[in-house]
């Protein structure tokens, strides 16, 4: 299953490729077919491994009921009240697509990780993990280069010329900004934000893993140099996004040195700011459009705090929409209700609350693979709450090739290390241990 499991994380990375050679290179197939065979391809591993390993399923559903009940509930409540607004099944398909999808790789993914947990602890792949991603990047850093040396090829695969990008059309060559002159990075992706999403995504991961090189003094100007592309490759892509995420991981990797250089903190965050103005200030078409549409949008949630409907918003915006506020949490309140979002927060809240008590075992006696497993999951918690801030400046903007590449991986090794759950804390212990400095 391992192996299973390591060749569709590996197809994912050619995902964009792949599908743009099917659907727009020989035109085997419609834009939708690609996402929806992968989607299918993922439920059928879960299908098997649930079959296989039925007798699993007992003691994981004990940690983990309360995350998957909510989620459900929060599934079906979401289609019949939609249903009432007179939503068509396309979109509200297409919105659980994108805005429940990640949720839902994550705790599928965790019960693999629970059911192969000692497999997965013997095994190699997460500890090669880092190299294979810096192994994807460079790849991705070459094909950038064909792109423009052998332009004729890439169009021959279905890509389109320089320009933005447009859903349902080819993808762009390259990706146009400004003064239709700047070229963005984009990497295997359909267009740039979505390859900073990984680049961001699995920044702890790849920093932390060359940053102990260096400490320890182990093919140093290697390390050096991997860190230096990945940053530079993040500046290529040319967002305001990903400058105030890359801050925000930093500050998260940091924060126990950061907290006694007050002074430092503040110099670095004039220049942060600074740089941000310019940015807003070249880009102020963009700057003003998202201002406005997170400003109104917030009388839309007020006028109707109950339910708008799946189809409200982006990424219905593909379809029929209305809305698109630029912020993840109006997005949610204003598709499946103020009420809805609770239950959703309240599901949010048990999966944060299985995270605690497995960051729990920290004090017991692990294996050095769960010592190891307990450092990657860290890295990628890291990154998992850098998101929740974002979400106050985008909207539901979750790439499917990142969800599957990175929320498998989160998925399985929280899953994994849930094996060893006994007594459980409720939030109600975890606040009283907080509150008396326990």
């Amino acid at each position: 299953m391992l192996t299973t499991f390591s060749i569709f994380w590996i197809l994912n990375v050619f995902y964009q490729v792949i599908s743009t050679f099917f659907v727009y290179g020989i035109h085997l197939c419609e834009s939708s077919y690609p996402a929806l065979i992968r989607e299918w391809i993922w439920l059928l591993f879960l299908f098997v491994i649930l079959i296989l390993w039925y007798k699993k399923f007992k003691p994981y559903w004990k940690h983990w009921k309360k995350t998957w009940i909510a989620f459900i509930i929060l599934i079906i409540v979401s289609v019949l009240f939609s249903l009432l607004k007179d939503a068509t099944l396309s979109n509200m398909f297409i919105w659980i697509k994108y805005g429940f999808r990640w949720t839902f790789i994550l705790i599928s993914a965790s019960f693999f990780g629970y059911v192969i947990s000692e497999k997965w602890q013997k095994s190699k792949l997460i500890q090669i993990l880092p190299r294979v991603l810096v192994w994807i990047v460079w790849l991705w850093f070459l094909w950038q280069w064909a792109k423009l040396l052998r332009p004729d090829f890439f169009y021959s695969l279905g890509y389109g010329g320089l320009d933005d990008y447009s859903y349902g059309e080819n993808p762009p060559i390259y990706y146009l900004t400004w003064y239709e002159w700047t070229l963005r990075w984009q990497g295997f992706f359909s267009w740039p934000n979505n390859y900073w999403y990984f680049l961001v995504a699995f920044l702890p991961f790849v920093w932390r893993f060359f940053m102990n090189k260096i400490k320890k003094k182990e093919d140093t100007i290697l390390s050096i140099l991997v860190l230096t592309i990945w940053m530079s490759w993040m500046v290529a892509t040319l967002s305001r996004a990903v400058l105030v995420w890359m801050v925000i991981v930093f500050v998260a990797l940091y924060w126990k040195q950061l907290k006694s250089k007050k002074r430092w903190l503040l110099r670095w965050g004039i220049w942060l700011l600074v740089a941000l103005v310019i940015l807003s200030v070249l880009k102020r078409e963009s700057t003003v459009w998202h201002i406005t549409s997170k400003l109104s949008t917030i009388p839309e949630v007020i006028s109707e705090p109950l339910w708008h409907g799946l189809w409200s918003s982006w990424p219905a915006i593909h379809y029929e929409w209305k809305y698109l506020p630029e912020n993840y949490f109006l997005q949610i309140m204003l598709d499946i209700g103020t009420v809805w979002f609770l239950v959703r927060t309240f599901m949010l809240m048990c999966l944060l609350l299985i995270q605690y008590n497995v960051n729990r075992l920290n004090k017991w006696k692990l294996t050095n693979e769960e010592e190891y497993q307990f450092q990657i999951l860290y890295k990628l918690q890291i990154w998992f709450f850098a998101l929740f801030i974002m979400w106050l400046f985008l909207h539901v903007f979750e790439d499917s090739m990142v969800n599957y590449l990175f929320f498998t991986i989160y998925g399985i090794v929280l899953g994994s290390l849930s094996t060893r759950l006994k007594g459980n804390l409720s939030w109600k212990e975890v606040l009283g241990q907080n509150k008396n400095g326990r």
